[in-house]
């Protein structure tokens, strides 16, 4: 029996409860050591880690939490620049025959779908299987995590078709009426007239991008619930604002105020993803939980800290003509001026602080509410960030 004093009981009183706690500053000595919840958790699921290896003996806190970092190492980036000490998880699991097993399941969906058309070469070197192995450690199911890795590939698609990479297509000119219309491909239209709706039909059929993100929602609706498709859909839906917003930085000329570039760069980040977590892991954060501002609050942080993260092993990439804007190093760098170096090093330290940020809101959550769902689901956050670090530091898609 665990030693919870909860009167009453239900889901519904748990986030009542937890939204009175959040509001107060009482439990804020709580929040920067380890909660006395923890003390007495949920029992923890088994540990599916029968293959691979890890970087650290499993224990009750690997899928529930509190977690913490490690300082990594700095390196050498090909944009001439050294990336310091990053403040980052591990990844939890490292299994290259199921991450090669996901991929090969991808590259078999992306050539059906018909993106990155004489690509495939490359999608493979790009090993989202692996990411998907790397950011979802608490299965070892291939069919779930070939979801994870179709979101990569599908959302990714949007971003180098649509957005980024003028070789394969994209225009900033027409990416409104682009991303507008692949709505549609995530949220059904309900066209009644025949003939127009044939006429839609056939629109969205002849995009591939288009057919990969129906292909992809289609995917989220055999495992999760109505209200966990929904998170998905308007997580990727919002991603499509900030996307406009980059295009017309792109017609305009110039770069956006850090502040700016930071605000809109929460949107257009891994959060999306983000919302496959409980899905792939096989549970549900209840939509009390999930929605309240604390919970959101930190999703937001560990969301932003990825796509940080991403500016930073993305740098040379960026940097090649007809691909992005050089991310928060180069847009720093040239609002005040400083060198790259210095855009880098001050990209690095918002990073290293949006995790710790992370962690602390963690143990002040964990410290409110006894949810053996939303405990894993933000350690699932936590190794979420490790996983990805790992993948960004090997991936094809970022060597130049």
């Amino acid at each position: 029996m665990h030693k919870f004093t909860i009167n009453p009981t239900g889901l519904g009183t748990s986030a009542v409860r937890l939204v009175e706690a959040l509001k107060s500053n009482r439990g804020q000595a709580a929040a920067d050591s380890t909660p006395d919840a923890v003390t007495c958790p949920p029992t923890p699921p088994q540990t599916p880690l029968f293959g691979g290896s890890v970087t650290a003996p499993i224990t009750l806190t690997t899928f529930l939490g509190p977690n913490t970092s490690v300082c990594q190492p700095p390196f050498e980036s090909p944009a001439g620049v050294t990336i310091p000490s990053l403040y980052c998880p591990d990844p939890i699991r490292i299994d290259e025959d199921l991450a090669n097993d996901v991929n090969e399941r991808l590259v078999a969906w992306v050539e059906q779908i018909g993106i990155y058309a004489g690509q495939l070469d490359y999608v493979r070197a790009c090993n989202y299987g692996r990411y998907a192995m790397l950011i979802h450690p608490d299965t070892n199911d291939p069919d779930r995590l070939l979801l994870a890795a179709q979101c990569m590939a599908a959302e990714f698609a949007v971003d180098d078709h649509y957005c980024d990479d003028e070789r394969t297509g994209s225009d900033p000119t027409i990416i409104a009426r682009r991303l507008a219309l692949t709505q549609s491909a995530l949220d059904p239209v309900y066209i009644l007239d025949p003939e127009y709706d044939a006429q839609f039909q056939a629109a969205m059929k002849s995009d591939p991008v288009r057919v990969g993100l129906t292909a992809y929602i289609n995917r989220v609706a055999e495992y999760g619930t109505p209200e966990q498709v929904d998170r998905v859909r308007l997580g990727t839906v919002t991603m499509f604002i900030p996307m406009n917003w980059e295009a017309a930085w792109r017609m305009t000329g110039g770069l956006p105020p850090v502040w700016e570039y930071l605000a809109v760069r929460q949107a257009n980040s891994f959060g999306p993803c983000l919302t496959l977590i409980d899905i792939i892991g096989g549970y549900e954060v209840p939509g009390e939980i999930y929605s309240i501002p604390a919970v959101r609050r930190a999703t937001m942080i560990a969301g932003t800290a990825t796509i940080i993260l991403n500016d930073l092993y993305s740098m040379a990439k960026e940097t090649q003509p007809g691909i992005g804007d050089g991310g928060l190093p180069a847009i720093i760098a040239g609002e005040s001026g400083c060198s790259l170096q210095e855009g880098t090093d001050r990209t690095a330290k918002i990073h290293n602080d949006l995790v710790r940020e992370f962690e602390t809101a963690q143990r002040q959550i964990m410290s409110k509410v006894p949810s053996m769902e939303l405990w894993r689901y933000l350690a699932g956050l936590h190794a979420w960030m490790g996983g990805s670090r790992e993948w960004h530091s090997k991936s094809a898609r970022y060597q130049v």
